[in-house]
């Protein structure tokens, strides 16, 4: 074989050998971007870590910003991740002629805020959500069921990302460093940086089995 056709087939092997670990990192979940550091060196996340929502977000705080150190106190924190509301809810999209319900849409609505260790907003009450419609088939429940869970964890890792990105956003960096400065808004508003959030039950219900009705 020629010298220039082997280097043109050395070539093409390495880059489809790229594309294969690409597509692989893409396929568990993993995302090639660059790491955009938290603002902070200790924050305390106010989410309860018993939880898959609450070990994610700290495993991509982690992730993202690995010399910033999450603590187990809401005092020994520069910066205070406060969960406000976080709720899934379950809607009714559309019916069939028989009255049951072909389609339903999924939501979850997470609020948050980020303070200091003094209660001074960083950044105020802020609400992401997230919504899926479904198809459904009351012939299938416990199947059904099942992919419902897989949906909103879904959500979550959506949500994750999101929350990520608003807490390494440019205008949240400039009020952290104001705030430890003493530069904040005089009017910005204070909390109690100790509040814990408040355990709610679901607002959502799993669908009902033939011939209960819808829920």
């Amino acid at each position: 074989m020629h010298p220039a056709p082997q280097r043109f087939h050395s070539r093409w092997l390495l880059r489809a050998a790229s594309l294969a670990v690409v597509m692989l990192l893409a396929a568990c979940g993993f995302a090639l971007r660059g790491v955009t550091p938290l603002p902070f060196d200790t924050m305390y996340v106010g989410i309860p870590d018993n939880t898959r929502f609450g070990a994610d977000v700290r495993r991509a705080l982690r992730a993202a910003s690995p010399d910033t150190r999450l603590v187990e106190q809401p005092d020994q924190a520069q910066a205070i991740l406060q969960m406000v509301r976080n709720e899934r809810t379950l809607r009714e999209v559309s019916l069939n002629a028989q009255g049951r319900v072909e389609e339903y849409e999924l939501g979850i609505v997470f609020t948050f805020r980020l303070v200091t260790n003094k209660g001074v907003a960083i950044l105020p009450d802020t609400t992401l959500s997230v919504y899926r419609e479904m198809p459904y088939d009351d012939q299938v429940v416990q199947a059904k069921q099942g992919q419902i869970e897989s949906l909103y964890q879904s959500m979550q890792q959506s949500l994750v990302g999101r929350l990520l990105r608003r807490l390494t956003a440019p205008d949240v960096r400039m009020a952290a460093e104001a705030a430890a400065r003493g530069e904040s808004d005089p009017d910005a508003p204070v909390f109690d940086p100790n509040a814990r959030p408040v355990e709610r039950p679901e607002t959502w219900q799993t669908p009902a089995s033939p011939g209960t009705g819808s829920w």
